[in-house]
């Protein structure tokens, strides 16, 4: 069945994925109103319900989908089946909803109702019924098992899901739904009901839903081509992604409402827009100055790539910084989910990650001044004892790597600070300004490959 090494996704991802767990749970704390709740979950359905059935060939278009849905018409001039399919699974994944809401446990008999409700009329698809043939999968060179093992690995499956309630969601349902897609177990209709599947295990544990764009598919198709070798990594990272942008939706909502009500009432409604769209130009230009940063970063990763035999370094970004977390980051020096980008560094004879050196905006208010540019870019390191990263300050390279952190002073500079200024205080940090940025990452991936790879 399913087995999950120790290390079977990288530190970033892993961070990631608590990233969006934390904030899902405070989310739950100051959830939408009603009516802005009910609003999203339409907004939602509809594009999941245009992705899922896109990326089997449908030809519908959002706008189509919407009005199938809305109004139940059936689009002139495209297919009928395209129409249907739509329709169907509108019904399916309402079912979803209702499903997620009860105090029901997951299993074979509500896929197999999910199922028939995608497959609807067409006695030919069996639907809600275990293939009885043969089939293979377009484009996959996976074989998936023989009609007697479906009923088998079904169980054994279900099983799985209820051994893993203690893992994330998000692993336990991108796992879950590339097993679905593996096994194979109807005629048809396999990818709109797996990544079903993969939905209710998400909002059974009260995370946002899963919309795999349509536009991704090669991704998501070479993804589960991975899976089927054990390489789970990839179709997690999809998962992972997906739902943290459709999540960012419903912060974006919620602190948007929350802002604008707070200002209003402090300073009255046309003061809070202008201040508003102040503090969004200001948020534009800071973020073109750290960007600066993380593409310098790059670069080099891309050049040393080229030229380093032993290792390989690759650079992972995490998603974009939102106008509110900038805000949170002035006024508090701290937000949840604020990592910014990593640089991993492989063994090219193991294939494994050595080192993972992560990058996030945090400010420690007793090392910084208190004023609304000062958002530090904190460098920070994997310990893999602790599972987790920490202030490369605090690790054991502290005194080889003096590069600490970035920031963009009140005048619009990057300013860099490193350790180990004063002999007498190794753990004393001083700002540089007017540093070439080139020469400090060139000098910052010496040291890593000298003090933590060995390599002089």
């Amino acid at each position: 069945m399913i087995e999950l090494s120790k290390d079977f996704i990288s530190p970033d991802l892993s961070q990631q994925i608590k990233n969006l767990t934390e904030e899902v749970e405070t989310f739950r704390e100051t959830p939408l109103d009603k009516i802005a709740l009910e609003k999203l979950k339409e907004h939602f359905r509809t594009h999941h319900i245009f992705h899922s059935t896109g990326i089997e060939g449908n030809r519908l278009t959002l706008q189509e989908t919407s009005l199938v849905l809305k109004e139940g018409i059936d689009i002139s001039g495209k297919p009928l089946k395209d129409s249907i399919e739509v329709k169907n699974l509108g019904i399916a994944f309402d079912f979803l909803y209702e499903l997620a809401q009860e105090d029901v446990e997951i299993s074979e008999n509500y896929l197999k109702q999910i199922h028939k409700l995608i497959i609807g009329e067409d006695d030919s698809l069996s639907p809600g019924e275990y293939r009885n043939i043969g089939v293979i999968i377009t484009g996959s060179e996976h074989t998936p098992p023989e009609p007697f093992e479906v009923p088998i690995k079904m169980r054994e499956l279900f099983d799985w899901i209820k051994e893993n309630q203690s893992q994330n969601p998000i692993i336990t349902a991108a796992v879950a739904h590339h097993e679905m897609v593996k096994i194979h177990p109807f005629k048809d209709g396999n990818g709109r009901t797996a990544r079903l599947l993969l939905n209710l295990i998400l909002l059974k544990a009260g995370f946002p839903i899963c919309n795999i764009k349509r536009t991704e598919r090669p991704d998501y198709y070479n993804a589960l081509g991975l899976a089927d070798d054990g390489e789970y990594e990839p179709i997690i990272e999809v998962v992972t992604n997906n739902c943290t942008s459709l999540f960012e939706e419903y912060t974006r909502v919620r602190d948007e409402s929350n802002r604008l009500k707070d200002w209003a009432k402090r300073i009255g409604a046309k003061d809070s827009q202008q201040r508003l769209a102040k503090s969004k130009a200001e948020f534009e230009l800071w973020q073109n100055k750290v960007n600066q940063i993380k593409l310098e970063f790059k670069q080099v990763v891309s050049i040393i790539d080229e030229n380093v035999e032993s290792h390989y370094v690759s650079f992972y970004e995490y998603p974009q910084i939102t106008f509110e977390k900038y805000q949170q980051l002035k006024e508090n020096g701290i937000a949840p989910s604020t990592n910014f980008f990593s640089i991993r560094f492989h063994n090219n004879d193991t294939n494994r990650i050595v080192s993972t050196l992560m990058f996030r905006f945090y400010r420690s208010n007793n090392k910084y001044p208190k004023t609304p540019n000062a958002i530090p870019i904190e460098l920070n390191i994997f310990d893999s004892e602790t599972n987790d990263f920490k202030f490369i300050g605090y690790s054991e390279f502290s005194d080889k790597i003096s590069l600490r952190a970035f920031y963009v002073s009140d005048k619009g500079d990057i300013v860099v600070r490193y350790a180990n200024c004063d002999k007498t205080n190794s753990n004393w940090e001083k700002d540089h300004e007017n540093e070439k940025l080139a020469n400090v990452v060139q000098t910052f991936f010496e040291r890593v490959f000298e003090s933590i790879l060995g390599i002089k």
